[in-house]
């Protein structure tokens, strides 16, 4: 006597255990990639603060003044045909990877900041963002919150 079983799926106990899997799976594996993420865009804005701090300090050293004020998103004319493109920084006019527009502050709230302009990200974010270049303190430090804007203080 032979006996041939035609199996054309799943029962529902192993679409019920497979389902199960999956959401525990999720569960640790979703807070972890938000981890990450978080991690590349702070390191990233990081790393663009920092480049554009040297341009404007490297056109300080060589003019003796710094750039007048700008809006946020727009690149001080001084900078554009030589200081920017040197450092490569073609992203200023880019929205920032917390959100906002960088901005180059000359005279509102310090003497001299370059900052970044109505973030989205939220303010944990900030403050582990202000803990990788700083101190992790948003009313201390280099880096600081004024209103709606993050500035890191190149001169008070």
């Amino acid at each position: 006597m032979n006996h041939y079983t035609n199996r054309q799926g799943m029962t529902l106990v192993e679409t019920l255990l497979m389902a199960t899997i999956i959401t525990v799976l999720a569960a640790f594996i979703i807070p972890v990639i938000n981890v990450a993420i978080r991690s590349r865009e702070n390191a990233e804005c990081a790393r663009k603060l920092r480049t554009a701090v040297l341009a404007f300090e490297s056109y300080a050293a060589e003019i003796r003044s710094y750039p007048a004020d700008t809006t946020p998103g727009v690149i001080p004319p001084e900078m554009a045909n030589y200081y920017f493109p040197y450092y490569k920084i073609d992203w200023w006019g880019d929205p920032a990877e917390l959100g906002g527009q960088w901005d180059w502050d000359n005279g509102y709230h310090f003497a001299l900041s370059v900052s970044i302009a109505e973030p989205t990200k939220p303010s944990a974010q900030m403050i582990e963002f202000d803990r990788l270049i700083d101190d992790g303190n948003l009313s201390s430090g280099n880096f600081r919150q004024v209103g709606t804007q993050y500035h890191y203080i190149i001169q008070q």
